[in-house]
């Protein structure tokens, strides 16, 4: 949802910004299984919105809805959407992606969730969100990626009071065969919005809520992303 989107067709102009979202929480789906209906760009103007969201739920079983959230922005969707059912919009104890949205939506009480603008904050919050529930509604048995343990090459820095989905580089030990991670940008750089990085972790490293800095040589528990290439 965004005016200030455009398509990857087009060259962005003045304050406008290239459609990323949709693509990528598109392939995300896919690779959870699920077989996937993208909409791309939603006009933020009310009526148009609730068209676009209306047509998903009749055809959906979830739906994903990604924008600005905040303020006068969460206002705009969730008065645009508010026949269609209760959507609540607040913080949750993680990060990135602490301000997010639930809902169900429509006639059939569709679970519709509202993800971050931000590329990075979005796709984490769809990998501990929404990926979960498409591998429940699958019958799979495990609907969690896996997790283990690693111990960290280099000290890792996480935001008080949230639980930590951090971008990694996951590594075996030729040795010992132990499994050792190092954050990717989160800690030095700041840079915790650019969506190369994200491409270039395998895996996220979980920090619990009451650690604010894990020390070089402690463990943390490690979730495998998909693998690429």
């Amino acid at each position: 949802v965004g005016n200030e989107l455009v398509d990857i067709d087009r060259t962005p102009g003045p304050g406008q910004v290239y459609d990323i979202n949709s693509y990528a929480l598109a392939a995300a789906a896919r690779d959870a299984g699920a077989d996937v209906h993208r909409v791309g760009i939603a006009e933020r103007e009310p009526a148009r919105l609730r068209e676009a969201v209306e047509a998903q739920l009749i055809r959906s079983e979830i739906v994903v809805i990604c924008g600005s959230l905040g303020g006068e922005a969460s206002e705009a969707i969730t008065g645009a959407l508010a026949d269609l059912g209760d959507l609540d919009i607040g913080r949750v104890g993680i990060h990135p992606g602490s301000v997010q949205g639930f809902g169900r939506l429509g006639r059939d009480e569709i679970p519709t969730f509202l993800l971050p603008a931000n590329p990075v904050s979005a796709l984490v919050t769809f990998e501990v969100m929404v990926r979960p529930l498409i591998r429940i509604a699958l019958g799979k048995r495990q609907p969690m990626r896996r997790t283990v343990r690693a111990r960290t090459i280099g000290p890792i820095l996480s935001a008080a009071g949230r639980r930590g989905y951090l971008r990694g580089q996951l590594m075996r030990d030729e040795r010992s065969g132990d499994y050792l991670v190092q954050v990717i940008g989160e800690s030095e750089s700041g840079t915790s919005h650019l969506l190369a990085e994200l491409a270039e972790a395998n895996c996220l490293i979980i920090v619990d809520e009451d650690v604010e800095e894990v020390r070089t040589g402690d463990e943390v528990d490690v979730m495998f992303l998909a693998q690429r290439g």
